[in-house]
């Protein structure tokens, strides 16, 4: 373990744990109106003579996937980062030996795990979004693997769709809400 693989480490943990309250207003500020449209769209389905009375509950059904997504998503974040940097740093089967001043082999496993996570970074494979997938082959390597680094197994580019569905998910929900509301007082 390198001290790149640690500082990955501690920054995404206190990332995850600044992020835990506003992620949590973000899923509830989405659910609530994507729960009201989902609950408008079952009452006008119900009331209706044809199959296009199920389109806003279909609709709200679209808005409440990225949401489900994304709570999915954060979920196993949290779990993934729950025990990282809060228990003592051991070796299986060794002596820690801390010296004043980084040795030359140390300070060249750094600079190579480095150059390793940039050059991971520059190769853009992906169809889509492939700067996030490239971010996350570099930071995956810089953080020792997905042993060391639970955190990024899933795709970030999948949650990310799931994150701006969840932004687009709000206003769209009230306006849904508000559009079956005036279909249901029509009605």
């Amino acid at each position: 373990m390198s001290a790149t693989n640690d500082a990955m480490n501690q920054i995404v943990v206190n990332v995850v744990r600044l992020a835990r309250r506003p992620g949590y207003l973000l899923l509830v500020g989405a659910a609530v109106p994507v729960g009201v449209f989902l609950l408008f769209g079952v009452l006008l389905g119900l009331d209706a003579v044809s199959w296009t009375g199920w389109v806003p509950f279909a609709l709200a059904v679209v808005l409440a996937v990225p949401v489900a997504v994304l709570a999915v998503r954060r979920e196993r974040l949290q779990r993934a980062t729950a025990d990282i940097g809060d228990g003592p740093v051991t070796t299986a089967g060794g002596v820690v030996v801390v010296t004043g001043e980084p040795t030359q082999a140390a300070l060249e496993e750094e600079l190579a795990t480095l150059t390793d996570a940039m050059d991971e970074g520059r190769v853009r494979t992906a169809r889509w979004f492939p700067r996030v997938e490239a971010t996350q082959r570099a930071l995956l390597r810089a953080a020792g693997g997905p042993v060391r680094a639970p955190y990024l197994r899933d795709d970030l580019r999948v949650t990310l769709v799931a994150f701006l569905g969840t932004v687009a998910a709000i206003p769209l929900g009230v306006l849904g809400s508000f559009m079956s509301a005036f279909a249901l007082l029509l009605t």
